[in-house]
């Protein structure tokens, strides 16, 4: 049974995202990173605060890069016992992407993926998730989607063993999940996508295992700050603009 609760305060957040790119070729290295950067836009309904902005834009930053340098450093390590073994020097690749998933609300998800190719095989990938309160600047944990009083970690790990349940052939025999308060999490306008490592419960090939509770279906359970449709998006800029002078 799907649950709808509408709510009229859900506004889009004004944010410039700014592409950033950097790029690196060497001989037994190269890099493509992209990644993020938020500037606030000054308009009527209402504003945020450069400074938050500022202090997640340092944080992707610092974490593309300290993962691009890690990377460098395996490099030369690697390649240094190769030489001194008369074995044949390795290629490392890394890459990173990201995406905006959610921005609305004074609240701000964005992901950036982290991957690493050694002689054109994958043996990082890593995502990063970014959810952020615009209010206070403070990052937020997957209880706080959830309304109070809601045993939301009951909640979540009975779905995610639903759905494991629909395909074992995908995962770990009889693999169980335990969600932690710490779960790792992002936000997007269809819900809330619960996600596990490389390798996590499900063999690596398979990659980043995801699952998506959508809010229609949890409604009863989600903090309404959180639970945007395009109708409620659609109704309070078009309030907006029946009220402008």
């Amino acid at each position: 049974m799907n649950y709808y609760e509408r709510s009229d305060n859900c506004l889009y957040n004004p944010i410039h995202v700014k592409f950033n790119e950097d790029l690196s070729i060497g001989s037994t290295f190269s890099s493509s990173l992209q990644y993020p950067s938020f500037f606030t836009l000054r308009n009527s309904y209402f504003n945020v605060s450069q400074n938050v902005l500022n202090n997640i834009n340092s944080t992707i930053k610092s974490d593309v890069f300290t993962f691009k340098n890690g990377l460098i450093d395996e490099e030369i390590q690697v390649n240094d016992d190769n030489n001194k073994n008369n074995n044949p020097e390795v290629k490392y690749r890394v890459i990173t992407n990201y995406a905006n998933t959610f921005s609305k609300n004074h609240i701000l998800s964005t992901i950036v993926n982290l991957m690493a190719f050694v002689d054109e095989k994958i043996e990082y990938n890593e995502l990063n998730n970014y959810n952020f309160d615009l209010l206070t600047g403070n990052m937020f944990t997957i209880g706080n989607v959830f309304n109070p009083n809601v045993d939301y970690l009951k909640v979540i790990s009975n779905y995610v063993n639903y759905k494991i349940s629909q395909n074992k052939e995908l995962y770990y025999k009889d693999v169980v999940v335990d969600i932690p308060e710490d779960q790792a999490f992002y936000l997007t306008d269809e819900g809330i996508v619960i996600y596990f490592g490389v390798d996590e419960i499900a063999p690596k090939e398979f990659g980043i295992p995801r699952f998506t509770m959508e809010y229609k279906k949890f409604a009863p359970y989600i903090n309404p700050r959180f639970y945007c449709t395009p109708e409620n998006i659609y109704t309070a800029m078009r309030l907006k603009s029946n009220y402008r002078i």
